[in-house]
């Protein structure tokens, strides 16, 4: 069977966005099946091509038996509305005249975000007469509503107008968690239309390692109680409460906070931070040592905003759970993170805007090395069984194989 993907980000970026559709590009190639994958160049986060990579009109790789087509689009740092609206308008255009120098498929799959690729993935459906699967990783415009990025009503009623086109036109719709399905069925989208195919974590490449390793070593963290957050610093993260929380903190020199990753709220939180001596800022880790980071980790993070809580499941959590250590999460107590903790019993919640509470747990938790342990086990072991990459990747296919019939 040969399958069309289309997604913005692919490998090498360090989004975990781009890891998981690479990882599910090569996983399909290695159960047989042909595939080509329709992205641009690499440019995620800092909004500049890789080196390496040039913007090219169009270009052609071969990335361990994927074929790879990667097309122009505008790239650009800025993070204003209008910038990331060109940003996805021209990829998606793009993506379109991509798709049609692709091999015909027998079945497509696209991801949103960008709503808008799922225009493009429609109409090459429609040209080439294939089932198309749309892929929900965001809730959109749910999710930039929630957050204020999108507050132009006419701008919310064009999206909710494409958003409600994509859902009945697409052959079959992929969502992340059951809270997804339920907020697609509120909407009227027929259950038999729905997959819930989880993200995921390769438990063989994030893996349980030493606390105390080279990590820590080359960051001065060897014999700290580290608290970790490795992510996007964006508008959603709700890390404001974490540095408040370290700033009660400020005489536990014992508890270092440290903050992995980029986005468009990073200089805001390193000012907030600027007097906190415990809290460390790094760009985000090559794949490559993005193991023995979270092993370095006592405690980590997940945190969201109360806004976006019931849009998001942030693919962090698993990739902790594969490394087997436990959660803090800060969001809503019926966010989907929150009952996925409580299901797994790997760690706790806290409320957001909530910072003493959250500094009181850490001090409790600091103190505690047993039942972390016990939590960190209890996440690996319900990450093996239902979301690492050889479970998931079975529900895809088995997904992908029923829309193509």
């Amino acid at each position: 069977m040969k399958i069309l993907l289309m997604a913005q980000h692919y490998a090498p970026e360090e989004v975990s966005g781009a890891v998981l559709a690479t990882e599910l590009a090569e996983g399909l190639v290695a159960r047989g099946y042909q595939v080509t994958f329709v992205t641009c160049a690499p440019s995620y986060p800092l909004g500049k091509v890789f080196s390496g990579y040039q913007n090219n009109l169009y270009a052609i790789e071969n990335r361990n038996g994927v074929k790879v087509i990667r097309i122009w689009s505008y790239i650009t740092a800025s993070k204003n509305f209008w910038a990331r609206i060109l940003n996805y308008a021209t990829f998606s255009i793009m993506a379109l005249l991509g798709g049609c120098m692709a091999q015909s498929p027998d079945v497509i799959f696209s991801y949103s975000p960008p709503l808008p690729l799922g225009l493009a993935a429609w109409l090459l459906s429609r040209l080439q007469r294939v089932p198309w699967v749309l892929r929900i990783e965001d809730l959109y415009p749910d999710a930039a509503i929630a957050t204020g990025v999108l507050c132009n009503r006419v701008a919310i009623a064009f999206f909710a107008y494409m958003e409600k086109f994509l859902y009945r036109q697409a052959t079959h719709i992929s969502v992340i968690s059951d809270g997804f399905r339920r907020n697609l069925l509120a909407k009227g989208i027929p259950p038999e239309k729905i997959s819930v195919t989880p993200v995921w974590a390769d438990p063989d490449i994030i893996c349980p390692l030493p606390k105390e390793n080279d990590f820590r070593l080359k960051h001065s963290l060897l014999g700290k109680f580290v608290v970790l957050y490795a992510g996007n610093l964006g508008i959603t993260s709700a890390l404001e409460d974490v540095i408040a929380a370290a700033a009660l903190l400020c005489d536990q020199q014992e508890i270092v906070f440290l903050l992995v990753g980029e986005g468009g709220k990073k200089d805001a939180l390193i000012q907030q931070a600027r007097e906190i001596k415990q809290v460390i800022f790094l760009p985000f880790q090559p794949r490559s040592s993005v193991a023995e980071m979270l092993s370095a980790a006592d405690i980590s993070l997940v945190t969201l905003n109360a806004e976006s809580s019931s849009y998001s499941l942030p693919s962090k959590v698993f990739n902790i759970m594969a490394s087997g250590r436990p959660l803090l999460t800060v969001t809503p107590a019926g966010s989907e993170v929150a009952q996925l903790l409580e299901l797994a019993q790997c760690g706790c919640n806290i409320p957001p805007d909530s910072p003493d509470e959250l500094a009181e747990k850490i001090v409790e938790l600091s103190s505690m090395p047993d039942l972390l342990i016990a939590w960190g086990e209890n996440a690996r072991a319900y990450l093996l069984t239902r979301f690492s990459r050889q479970v998931c990747l079975d529900l895809y296919e088995s997904m992908l194989i029923r829309a193509a019939v």
